[in-house]
């Protein structure tokens, strides 16, 4: 009679494939985790460059004894004299760099209901691109 006490070469190989096949699982899981995570890392950098851009155009578009001179697509010139410009992959209000590692901006201008809105449209990143479009509306 045979004892059944312990483990058969059958038995074994079945437990080291099992283990196998798991252990490949959750290290596949764990590559696409950490891409994912170095992806949110240079996009989350970029998108701060949108929020400074965004912050020294706010304050110009809300003063209320503003308005537009001249809009083009890279540019746009204010009453007050400002003037933000797309160039270089920067850009910049007057002569100073306010954003960097701006893949492309453009801007446009309409009247909607006689009020000026100004629509600006932001691409950022290098591998990984984020494109945020928001509309500005003048006092």
């Amino acid at each position: 009679m045979n004892s059944s006490r312990g483990v058969t070469t059958t038995n074994l190989i079945i437990y080291v494939i099992a283990m196998l096949i798991v252990i490949g699982i959750i290290a596949t899981i764990t590559s696409f985790f950490y891409t994912n995570v170095t992806n949110l890392e240079d996009n989350s950098s970029n998108v701060s460059e949108i929020t400074k851009f965004n912050m020294y155009f706010l304050q110009e578009v809300k003063n209320s004894n503003n308005d537009i001179i001249t809009v083009n697509e890279s540019s746009i010139t204010f009453l007050t004299g400002n003037t933000f410009t797309f160039q270089d992959n920067s850009i910049y209000m007057n002569s100073s760099k306010i954003s960097e590692n701006i893949k492309d901006l453009k801007f446009s201008l309409e009247e909607i209901n006689s009020k000026k809105v100004i629509t600006v449209l932001i691409t950022i990143g290098e591998n990984l691109e984020y494109t945020k479009t928001t509309k500005y509306v003048m006092n």
